[in-house]
């Protein structure tokens, strides 16, 4: 599916001054998805490597960040040879391999040449692991769920027919009954959805909503595994608690979020931290 990030992808590749990218994003808007399509489609050979459960990772930077030796090291895993510009060497899921990213800084240093990304779903914690996070080392682009431009890519619709549906927005020019039935139940459907590409993907293959809540909520019992599996060191349950009460308080008139209504008796300085660490995650916006 169509992604604006995409341009923003072609830039770092042609910009003479780049450095390791980071791609941040919360858990399932498609970050492995634009990162493989960049990868296939843009260089020569593109060099895979996910951080979750790899023993390889765990050990590639344990030893030194003798650049030689790593790239050396990645090829011989890959399986074949590393061509500086030709070459885009991809590492996943790095939340799961901090060292990968402290390497960053070396890879910026003494092997600028190497094209290379990294992504993760949580990477934003890795300062509550006390990792040493490459600042100015580094390029950094985020990406966020499909926008309502970006879900009528994926249903078909050509630019032409989104650029004459947003000249009527920006000159206040009424649509006619046909356009605002078409435009209206579109847009309605994005609502029902949001924007994330699984859940949107499914929709336009079948057609239907059928399977979308599941999909939906599938994705929100991992948002509550994530926070179960790295939140160490605080209070996981009032963390879950907050996370569970944000769509709560939002639904109603005032759509403010407050901790003391969380739980009986509930106080900001028992909280303190939770919604930062959210906010970290990728999880929420603080407004």
């Amino acid at each position: 599916m169509k992604r604006k990030i995409y341009d923003s992808l072609l830039a770092w590749k042609a910009d003479s001054d780049r450095k390791p990218l980071i791609l941040e994003g919360a858990r399932q808007v498609g970050k492995t998805y634009i990162l493989m399509e960049f990868g296939k489609c843009e260089y020569d050979n593109l060099i895979y490597i996910n951080c979750q459960n790899n023993s390889f990772m765990q050990n590639l930077f344990t030893m030194d960040f003798d650049m030689e030796r790593i790239l050396r090291d990645i090829s011989a895993y890959a399986g074949q040879g590393i061509v500086p510009g030709k070459t885009l060497i991809f590492f996943d899921e790095a939340q799961d391999a901090p060292r990968c990213v402290e390497a960053l800084k070396y890879f910026c240093e003494d092997a600028r040449e190497q094209h290379v990304v990294v992504a993760g779903s949580l990477l934003g914690l890795l300062t509550h692991q006390n990792v040493s996070y490459p600042v100015g080392k580094v390029n950094t682009l985020q990406l966020y769920p499909m926008s309502f431009e970006e879900f009528l890519w994926a249903g078909g619709y050509d630019d032409a027919f989104i650029d004459d549906m947003l000249t009527h927005m920006r000159t206040l020019t009424p649509f006619n009954e046909l356009e605002m039935s078409v435009c209206g139940d579109l847009f309605l459907n994005y609502c029902i959805l949001g924007g994330m590409p699984a859940v949107v993907r499914e929709f336009i293959e079948k057609g239907t909503f059928e399977g979308s809540l599941e999909t939906q909520r599938q994705l929100i019992a991992d948002y509550k595994e994530d926070i179960r599996k790295y939140a160490d060191g605080m209070d996981q349950t009032r963390i879950l608690n907050v996370f569970q009460h944000i769509p709560v308080q939002l639904a109603k008139d005032n759509k403010k979020f407050q901790i003391s209504k969380v739980a009986s008796g509930a106080r900001f300085r028992d909280y303190r931290g939770c919604i930062e660490w959210l906010n970290d995650a990728g999880m929420v916006n603080i407004c």
